[in-house]
């Protein structure tokens, strides 16, 4: 492993234990972390409210659905575009039950989906997408706050908001980098 790879192991090792010791953090630091990705967004406060209220709900529509598999995807909103990411087994009606739920949802302009038929290891997806993140992070061009991150079988998806075509290029050209990553698929939108 050469320089930049031990670099991006350190950043992502440093990333996820700064998570990890995140999670009982006191309330203040949240709301700290909450203002500063709202300053940062590039969406108009009131559009990423009704994002947040769009993809909760699309969340607990999933939550609640009988349909089983649907409760272990995930989904993500921008400007109004669902994202919906996760295993869905061959044959298995979860994603097109998962589609029509949030179809259904109040606001969702369009659906998308990123569905791979299984994930070998979620182990070595969590550090992909600990190396991915990383690597946003090292580029100083890039806002990593911006775009969220889904690893499935070394697949990862892209989903967020950038300024330019050439920050999507860059998002995507910094993720195909990160070893192990097999594909990436991009649903990084330009701001309305």
């Amino acid at each position: 492993m050469g320089r930049l790879g031990s670099n991006r192991a350190a950043v992502a090792a440093l990333l996820l234990g700064l998570n990890l010791a995140a999670g009982g953090c006191n309330p203040y630091v949240a709301a700290i972390s909450a203002t500063y990705g709202v300053a940062t967004d590039l969406r108009p406060v009131g559009v990423q409210a009704s994002d947040t209220e769009i993809e909760a709900a699309v969340k607990a529509a999933l939550l609640d659905s009988p349909v089983d598999g649907t409760g272990g995807l995930k989904a993500y909103c921008r400007q109004g575009i669902v994202v919906l990411t996760g295993v869905v087994p061959p044959g298995s009606p979860a994603g097109q039950a998962a589609v029509q739920l949030a179809q259904q949802t109040p606001g969702v302009v369009q659906v998308e989906t990123f569905f791979v038929p299984s994930a070998p290891s979620p182990a070595g997806d969590l550090e992909i997408e600990a190396a991915v993140k990383a690597a946003f992070i090292e580029d100083p061009n890039l806002f990593a706050e911006r775009v969220d991150i889904a690893v499935y079988g070394g697949n990862v998806a892209l989903i967020g908001v950038v300024d330019s075509q050439a920050h999507a290029e860059q998002f995507i050209s910094e993720a195909h980098s990160v070893p192990g990553v097999l594909s990436v698929r991009s649903y990084l939108q330009l701001v309305q």
